[in-house]
């Protein structure tokens, strides 16, 4: 059972029409891009200041830190506050965000991107939920199709105009603030039309299955700590990189990330597992690549299946909680709790660790490592993304397996 299957039987919020549903689905999807385009263009201007690799990714650190505690709140703040009003105080926080342009004083600056990864991880909490309130059936499945790629979608306008942001960090990260907050003040007019301001009813859960639960089942660490050194490896590329090549890789994870959704709800449960470990094995031979290939003609094209390899299997490696036999929403919620926080978790130690690496071999040029020891070691992390699924591939067939046997 996909995400998408999962949600399509929620109903959707009675006297919105269908133009407005459409209307608020694609602001959700522009917000939560903006997110991404405010993150970069943040880096950009934290790199103008000459900052040490090591105080740079502190920066990038506080948005993953706030993306561990927003993970961790997002449901209680959507409880509390109804999605119309959860959603808003998610893009006041992203719009808050832009205020980093005004200070070069280190301590007010991870304040702020704090509060902006505080923003961002509300809103990429909220997304499916709202949604699966406006529509149901083929557009549901469509809509979360698309808002997996809203993160990518953001990085790839991000650094399709970074020359120019470049020239102006400041300007650039004023600007992506600007356009969240349009954003933010239509969501305010058109979401009274779609959405109720009261908290939506609670659905019955079972109430049995505690995060402690969670934090004891063997799958549930396997699949966070799987996910943990992809996504290290994915935000050390686009903060750490030569944007020439990861700009390719971007707007080929778009690409592969569509394909990805399409192919996945037509392909039989039992070769997901199998796509995802073939893909993570091609990850690791492509994100080699492009660090050997840094210098030469090839490396858009390593970029480029990087992208396409990373991105691909991502339906196919969510879809994979919803397989395990006699699972409940209440386990769905609390394994998807447990993925964001332990891998974003993860993700600070392994990024700080690289540039530690980094500092102490060379340090930065242009924002780029000196030295290739750091991007060796973001690529042997990347690595564990192939461990993990082969462990839960064959955690499967052991499954399936007694599955048949009971059966029989």
């Amino acid at each position: 059972m996909s995400n998408a299957t999962a949600t399509a039987k929620a109903p959707a919020d009675e006297g919105a029409g269908s133009a407005v549903k459409i209307l608020l689905s694609a602001m959700l999807f522009l917000s939560y891009m903006l997110f991404a385009v405010a993150w970069n263009w943040g880096d950009l201007y934290v790199r103008s200041l000459g900052f040490s690799a090591s105080r740079t990714a502190l920066m990038t650190n506080a948005i993953t830190l706030a993306q561990v505690i927003g993970s961790l709140v997002a449901a209680n703040v959507l409880l509390r506050l109804g999605p119309r009003h959860a959603f808003t105080l998610a893009s006041g926080l992203i719009v808050f965000g832009g205020l980093v342009a005004l200070t070069d004083a280190f301590p007010v600056i991870f304040f702020i991107r704090f509060v902006l990864g505080l923003g961002g991880a509300l809103m990429v909490v909220l997304l499916s939920g709202i949604v699966a309130r406006l529509l149901t059936g083929r557009a549901l499945q469509i809509a979360n199709g698309v808002n997996s790629v809203a993160f990518n979608t953001g990085l790839a306008v991000a650094l399709t105009f970074s020359v120019q942001m470049g020239a102006n960090p400041a300007f650039a990260v004023v600007l992506a603030a600007c356009l969240s907050l349009v954003l933010l003040v239509a969501w305010l007019f058109v979401a009274r039309l779609g959405l109720r301001a009261e908290a939506p009813r609670a659905q019955a859960a079972d109430a049995s299955y505690t995060m402690r639960d969670g934090f004891r089942e063997w799958f549930n660490w396997v699949f966070a700590l799987a996910y943990t050194g992809l996504l290290s490896y994915y935000i050390v590329a686009f903060t750490f990189m030569d944007p020439q090549t990861i700009r390719w890789v971007v707007y080929a994870g778009v690409v592969g990330a569509l394909g990805g959704t399409v192919v996945s709800a037509r392909v039989d449960d039992r070769l997901k597992p199998v796509i995802v470990v073939a893909c993570g094995a091609a990850q690791i031979v492509a994100a080699a690549a492009v660090l050997t290939l840094a210098d030469h003609r090839l490396a858009v094209l390593a970029g480029v299946v990087l992208g396409l390899v990373i991105f691909f299997p991502m339906p196919f490696f969510v879809q994979l909680a919803f397989l395990r036999p006699d699972t409940t929403p209440r386990q769905i919620a609390v394994t998807f709790s447990i993925f964001w926080a332990v891998s974003y978790a993860g993700s600070v130690v392994f990024i700080q660790i690289f540039a530690w690496i980094a500092d102490a071999t060379g340090g930065l040029a242009g924002g780029v490592p000196v030295s290739s020891a750091p991007m060796v070691f973001i690529v042997i992390v990347e690595a564990t993304f192939l461990v993990g699924t082969l462990l839960l591939w064959r955690w499967f067939k052991k499954q399936w397996a007694l599955s048949q046997e009971q059966s029989a």
